[in-house]
């Protein structure tokens, strides 16, 4: 038997993972990082880089569809295999790219599926290796909840989707979350006939409601088609068809049946029980300093159950916290910046800080709604649909806003930044910004 023996041993080489075993690494410590399948981690691999990598041409697409009748004329359609192969040309470089950072950061690692045999030491697959470690992150992120009904099997999940090599007439998305309404944007952008199947009456949940509703409206207006309240009893399939069985009529056939109907922890697989910690249905148990129920062994990511949005920059942020606590560099609980959560829709919605809803119950907030279809910044491009509500403190000060329109992405990150440093009207006219940009649209929306 191999026992290789460490300062500390990291399971998972995304984002997360990555980014407390460069730090760990700097402040000098022995440092291994263990990954079961792709290097790089669910983000670049088959998550949020292809996705806006396929985006990118329904945008382009998009684009030129609002200037059609502005001076833009020509052919605008998406040759779905070409679009595949240039995320193909990113994504299959990840790994590569991921070891020979590790390399170059002189970084050990290990290839296999690590489960735990004792508070500090894991062993890796069906070999001999075991690595003992003083101090354990966990950082392997999350998987596509499956469905649960006869023929789940039939559907594909998100990495499958993010990999068509040819995109059918007509799909099916079963979910009402941000990876249902993404995949319906790019499919319906690249020609498919779209059926997104919503379990209620009220997608995207966390977002306002009426910008839910334009987001909505925009994308039936490219020829999605909503099914609200269906409840999916069984896929089936019809020679190289499927058919989607509910409540609600005798079955919708398609080409395709994708299922994004959430997400799930992956600390299942680590044999947790062995090294005393603590999981549930969210992610693994954690206090605020991002430690589980064993002292030496923490968690970040997506599998952490730290109550903020499982996204990338989060894991990465708990990451350099944690390799900060582990080094002593750091005695003070977690404290979380603001945090802009995007639909990567056509076009995008955006949110940040306190929603309309919490709003309402809090009598110092305030808010108002801007139409910014015509601002010059949107007009410009031929935007349809520009629309921001911005919530106030009695100051003045921005604690929150929620956007929609094609740049949302970027303009919620300015308004992230405008809260994290407590910024009013004041601070926001005492900027001389590059006109005309978004960024000059700042000072009216106070």
């Amino acid at each position: 038997m191999t026992i290789k023996k460490y300062d500390v041993g990291i399971i998972g080489s995304g984002p997360a993972g990555l980014a407390a075993a460069q730090d760990l690494k700097k402040a000098g410590k022995s440092v291994v990082v263990i990954e079961k399948y792709l290097w790089g981690g669910t983000c670049p691999n088959y998550g949020c880089d292809p996705k806006k990598l396929l985006l990118a041409a329904v945008e382009a697409k998009e684009s030129v569809t609002f200037l059609a009748d502005k001076g833009v004329k020509g052919h605008n359609a998406i040759d779905w295999s070409a679009l595949m192969a240039h995320k193909t040309q990113f994504t299959s470089k990840v790994s590569e790219s991921t070891l020979a950072s590790l390399a170059t950061n002189e970084i050990d690692h290990v290839f296999g599926q690590a489960q735990f045999v004792n508070h500090n030491t894991v062993k890796i697959g069906a070999t001999d290796t075991t690595i003992k470690a003083t101090d354990w992150v966990i950082a392997v992120g999350q998987r596509p909840a499956k469905l649960t009904i006869p023929g789940a099997d039939l559907a594909i999940d998100s990495e499958a989707f993010l990999s068509l090599a040819t995109m059918p007439k007509a799909i099916a998305i079963i979910g009402g979350g941000y990876i249902a309404f993404e995949f319906a944007a790019i499919a319906a952008g690249a020609g498919a006939e779209v059926h997104l199947i919503v379990h209620n009456q009220r997608p995207l949940k966390q977002f306002n409601e009426e910008l839910v509703k334009r987001l909505v409206n925009a994308l039936e207006k490219r020829g999605v088609i909503i099914h609200y309240n269906m409840q999916v009893s069984a896929i089936s399939q019809d020679n190289h068809d499927f058919v989607v069985h509910s409540n609600q009529n005798s079955g919708i056939k398609v080409g395709k049946v994708i299922s994004a109907v959430g997400r799930i922890s992956n600390a299942d697989t680590l044999a947790l029980n062995h090294a005393g910690v603590m999981y549930e249905h969210f992610g693994v148990r954690v206090n605020q300093y991002l430690r589980t129920t064993n002292p030496h062994i923490y968690a970040v990511g997506d599998v952490a159950n730290s109550g903020v949005a499982k996204i990338t920059p989060v894991g990465a942020y708990e990451g350099r916290y944690v390799a900060k606590v582990i080094v002593n560099a750091q005695q003070s609980p977690i404290n979380y910046p603001a945090i802009p959560v995007v639909v990567y829709g056509t076009p995008k919605l955006a949110q940040v800080g306190v929603t309309l809803e919490q709003a309402e119950n809090q009598p110092n907030l305030t808010s108002h709604s801007l139409d910014m279809t015509n601002w010059f910044s949107y007009y410009r491009m031929g935007e349809p649909v520009v629309h921001a509500k911005i919530i106030l403190d009695d100051a003045g000060v921005i604690v929150g806003a929620t956007v929609i329109g094609t740049h949302a992405d970027e303009l919620i990150n300015y308004l992230t930044s405008a809260i994290n440093q407590k910024a009013n009207y004041q601070d926001v006219t005492n900027h001389i910004y590059a006109y005309p940009t978004i960024a000059s649209d700042l000072p009216y929306f106070f």
